[in-house]
């Protein structure tokens, strides 16, 4: 096997790879995603379908709810008759129209008729799915009394038919539940022909003490138009070919959004058996009232667009296959041929033969390569003709580099002689100046490191005040108190600047007279250094130029004449460059008290305290 593969060329090596790598992978991976979505799809449509089912028999009991209220209206009914208050109890009221309590004989029959009809009226206008209002009750004689009301169209025909219609004679007339009537045709209604369900409940004379005591009055029936059902499962959205159903305990279909089933008899919906045209089934009961709502689906349809997608999927697989196996063919072949041009141009190269112009064809990684190849073998052909001008010329540099050694040395060494006649000539203040002259540019030309102990930084702003005061008669006074935050590293120069504009804009202003002092304050893992000056101070004018310039992009303050506040500016930046946007300087005064600028950095010790010499 290994031989096998030591003897293929590197096109082949790379097709096989392709192919191994790429598409079987990306096979398994299509035939695993696709089977996995599958699944998913299946279990989420389930619960989809379950909510949504647990949701219609939430909406439906809610309404159901309302027509349970809706049917418990006679006890509390209280218009129409003409009965003393103070007699009978509201829910006695329908009771005595339906006995003709208080009525005069002669108009007993007219009166209960017009009251009945208007309290049917009443029922009916409660709802507006409410498609008509009936009682079926017993007077005082014992005599069975109809009462119908339709508000529409529709002339009630026969007393028969509605009973027919209704299953009244099947009632059990002792229940004092809400019945509900499966769907039926309206044929008790000339020119009616829709079907509704019938919701009914028993009335019952509450007046006797107890229960066996209550003697049956009459029942309350009403109409509900099955409108009222498609309006609750238009606010869930099924996919198209589902069938849904409201049955009741006994298999009577109330709604069915097939048109053909309400009214008949579905039991075998309810069995726990596998649905018998192999459709998945949901069922969910609403409590209380005896009612299941039944959801079928085909399977074929849930999952049409599912397998849509799937065939997609494969003709996309397909599709890339082919394209990969194309593309690594003309990709090998390109990766390939500049691979053997440059072999040719190296066996040139060991040949000694360094004049070479291989061909680039384009910006790929492979024919870079050639280019760098050729540059490469006209760099060793400069390097090999030039390699002994370049050895010059690096003795040369050598020399210029001890020369530049030399002239500060010669710098130092000068100032020093200096101060040496000074003192042979008995002028030890011209010594110390030159002296103090010399730390300082040996401080700003010597070796340029980024960090210095502040102490050191310190010892600098002391010779800057001695030269000062050697000049202005020692007219400024200057203290530092380091203690709490000794031996610590901060950047090169951040402190004579800000001395030296402490004098410039805050004491010379005032004849010269002042004092300076420095101080720092550790604060958490930063530390604050602070130059405190007893000058003139500024105002909110002059503070604003100075946060705008911090603030901004200018190198300092620009007047007619210059520029001010450079070194304020140059501090100020680079300890944002070191630290961060948290740190730098900042700036406040008082006119006639002073300035205090501080500079906020993070607080950085070094091992060994510097010590001035």
């Amino acid at each position: 096997m290994k031989r096998f593969l030591r003897n293929l060329t590197l096109f082949q090596k790379f097709a096989a790879a392709i192919i191994l790598v790429g598409l079987i992978p990306m096979l398994l991976l299509t035939v695993f995603v696709s089977g996995r979505m599958v699944r998913e799809y299946n279990e989420m449509l389930q619960v989809q379908y379950e909510q949504a089912a647990y949701y219609v028999s939430s909406s439906l009991h809610a309404m159901l709810d309302s027509y349970n209220t809706i049917s418990k209206i006679p006890y509390d009914y209280n218009y129409g008759s003409e009965v003393l208050l103070g007699k009978y109890s509201t829910y006695d009221n329908l009771r005595q129209i339906m006995h003709g309590d208080n009525y005069d004989p002669a108009e007993r029959d007219a009166r209960r008729e017009e009251e009945m009809q208007q309290f049917l009226r009443y029922i009916e206008g409660t709802d507006s799915y409410l498609n008509a209002a009936h009682f079926v009750g017993l007077d005082a004689q014992g005599n069975q009394r109809d009462f119908h009301y339709r508000a529409y169209s529709g002339y009630f025909l026969s007393g028969e038919s509605f009973e027919q219609e209704t299953g009244y004679q099947q009632l059990d007339l002792t229940s004092n539940q809400m019945i509900l009537i499966p769907t039926h045709e309206v044929h008790y209604y000339s020119g009616v022909n829709e079907p509704v369900f019938t919701v009914a409940r028993n009335y019952f004379d509450l007046r006797g003490e107890k229960i066996a005591d209550r003697v049956y009055v009459g029942t309350l029936l009403f109409d509900i138009d099955l409108h009222w059902f498609e309006q609750i499962f238009r606010t869930v959205r099924f996919h198209a070919g589902e069938e849904l159903y409201v049955i009741n305990d006994a298999g009577d279909c109330f709604y069915s959004n097939t048109g053909t089933a309400p009214g008949t008899n579905l039991g075998v919906l309810l069995k726990d058996e596998a649905d018998p045209d192999g459709r998945i089934k949901i069922t969910t009961g609403i409590e209380d009232y005896g009612l299941y709502v039944v959801v079928r689906m085909d399977p074929k349809l849930a999952f049409m667009e599912l397998r849509t997608l799937q065939n997609l999927m494969y003709l996309i697989l397909a599709l890339a296959a082919a394209a990969l196996v194309v593309c690594s063919m003309l990709f090998s072949k390109a990766l390939i041929r500049p691979v053997h041009e440059m072999m040719k141009q190296m066996e040139q190269v060991e040949n000694g033969n360094f004049d070479l112009e291989p061909a680039v064809h384009s910006a790929n990684e492979i024919d870079i390569l050639s280019d760098r190849f050729n540059q490469m073998s006209q760099a060793l052909k400069k390097y090999i003709n030039e390699s002994y001008g370049a050895r010059l010329r690096q003795k040369e540099a050598e020399l210029t580099a001890l020369k530049s050694q030399i002239y500060p040395h010669f710098l130092y060494n000068t100032l020093e002689i200096i101060r040496m006649t000074a003192l042979e000539n008995d002028d030890p203040g011209v010594s110390r100046m030159i002296e103090a002259l010399s730390v300082q540019i040996h401080y700003l030309i010597g070796t340029a490191s980024d960090m210095v102990p502040l102490e050191k930084e310190i010892d600098i702003v002391r010779k800057y005040i001695y030269l000062l005061n050697c000049r202005i008669s020692c007219k400024v006074l200057f203290s530092a108190s380091i203690e709490e935050t000794g031996n610590i590293m901060v950047p090169k120069l951040i402190l004579q600047p800000m001395v030296e504009n402490a004098y410039i804009h805050g004491i010379k202003p005032q004849n010269g007279n002042g004092s300076i002092r420095v101080e720092t304050l550790k604060d958490g893992e930063d530390v604050e250094i602070c130059v405190f000056d007893n000058g003139v101070g500024m105002d909110r004018q002059a503070l604003e130029k100075i946060e705008a310039l911090l603030s901004g992009d200018a190198p300092g303050i620009r007047d007619e004449y210059n520029w001010q506040s450079i070194g304020i500016k140059n501090i100020h930046e680079r300890l944002r460059y070191l630290y961060g946007e948290g740190y730098g300087i900042r700036v406040t005064s008082t006119p006639q008290v002073g300035t205090m600028v501080s500079v906020r950095m993070p607080l950085i010790r070094e091992e060994t305290a510097w010590k001035s010499e």
